[in-house]
C-alpha cells in the first residue's frame, strides 16, 4: 500500500517548513487592516506596516513581542551593523491623524502621532516653527530636532503630555509630575519605572551632566533634574528618543507662545570615556523603560 503522504510529496513536492519570520508576516497580514509587506532577506528581515486603525498597532506589538521582532517608527534611523532579528517599520500616517483642541481651554492642541507637523504649525504652535512640516508628530518627537534645548529647558519643546504604548502593552500618559500633575501613575508599569528613572537621574554622571550647557547622551534623562522653579515633566523624556522607548500615540502641545527653540551648544571634544559613559546611560534608561527590548536598540 502506497503511503498517501509519500504520494502527495511526489505529486506536489515537499513543503518547506515555515520560518518564524514567515509565520510572523503571515499573521501580521491577517490581523491588521492596514497594508503590510515584507522581504525574505535572512540577513536583514524587515516588514512595513501602515496602520489603518489603532488596533493595528496593538496587534503588531503583540506579534512583535511573541516572535522577538523589533517594532520601529518608519522614518527613524535603522540600527547600525548586523540586524540579528526582524524589524517591523510602522508608519504613523494619514489614517491616524486627528488634530483636536486641548481640553484645558488654554489654546493647546492634541495631535495623534500620524498628524503632520505642518498642521500644528498652521494652528499656531510656536515651538514647532522651523520644524519639518512634512514629518509626522511621532516622527518629529523621535528625531533629534525635538530635543535641541539645553539641560533643564524641556519646556521649550512646547510638549505638555505624551500618550504612549509601552513594550508590555500598557497605555500610559506622561506629563507634569509632582505639584502640577494631572495624570497619576495609574499603572503598575509606571509605578515601577518612574522611581527607577529618578534614582538613575540622581546618580553620577547624570546629575552632574544636568548642570552642563549640553546634555551628552541621546535619551533626555536631564528632564528629571530641572533647575529650581521648573517642574518635572515626564513627557520630555520622549523628546529625541529615536523610537527606542515607546510607540507614541498622541502628543499634547501648549498653546502658549514659547521662546524660540534653543540651539545646540558647541559640541565638546569627543572624549572616548565620556562617550562611553553617555552610551551606558542611554542603555540603562532603555532597560528601565523597555526591559523587553521591543523597540530599536541604542546606537
Amino acid at each position: 500500500m502506497v503511503n498517501p503522504n509519500t504520494r502527495r510529496a511526489f505529486l506536489f513536492g515537499r513543503r518547506t517548513p515555515p520560518t518564524a519570520w514567515g509565520q510572523f508576516c503571515a499573521r501580521l497580514a491577517r490581523t491588521t487592516e492596514g497594508p503590510a509587506h515584507w522581504n525574505q532577506d535572512a540577513a536583514r528581515p524587515q516588514a512595513w506596516l501602515r496602520p489603518r486603525r489603532e488596533a493595528d498597532i496593538f496587534h503588531a506589538r503583540a506579534l512583535c513581542a511573541e516572535y522577538g521582532v523589533c517594532l520601529a517608527v518608519a522614518g527613524t534611523a535603522p540600527p547600525v551593523g548586523p540586524m540579528p532579528r526582524g524589524m517591523l517599520w510602522a508608519e504613523p500616517g494619514a489614517d491616524w491623524a486627528t488634530l483636536s483642541p486641548g481640553h484645558d481651554g488654554a489654546g493647546g492642541w492634541r495631535a495623534d502621532g500620524g498628524c503632520l507637523v505642518g498642521a500644528l504649525q498652521a494652528a499656531g504652535v510656536a515651538s514647532l516653527k522651523g520644524a519639518d512640516s512634512a514629518q509626522s508628530v511621532a516622527g518629529w518627537l523621535a528625531s533629534p530636532d525635538a530635543a535641541t534645548w539645553a539641560p533643564g529647558e524641556g519646556w521649550r519643546s512646547g510638549i505638555e503630555r505624551v500618550e504612549v504604548l509601552l513594550s508590555d502593552g500598557t497605555v500610559a500618559t506622561l506629563g507634569p509630575f509632582g505639584a502640577g500633575a494631572r495624570d497619576p501613575l495609574d499603572s503598575l508599569t509606571l509605578q515601577r519605572m518612574v522611581p527607577r528613572l529618578f534614582e538613575l537621574a540622581g546618580s553620577e554622571p547624570a546629575a552632574s551632566w544636568s548642570r552642563e550647557p549640553r546634555w551628552p547622551a541621546k535619551l533626555r534623562l536631564d528632564v528629571l533634574n530641572p533647575p529650581q522653579g521648573v517642574d518635572v515633566n515626564l513627557a520630555w523624556l520622549l523628546a529625541g528618543h529615536g523610537g527606542r522607548l515607546a510607540w507614541v500615540r498622541a502628543v499634547w502641545f501648549s498653546g502658549k507662545a514659547n521662546p524660540a527653540q534653543a540651539a545646540d551648544a558647541p559640541t565638546a571634544a569627543a572624549d572616548p570615556e565620556a562617550l562611553a559613559a553617555a552610551r551606558r546611560l542611554d542603555e540603562q534608561i532603555k532597560h528601565i523603560v523597555d526591559p523587553r527590548g521591543l523597540f530599536p536598540p541604542c546606537p
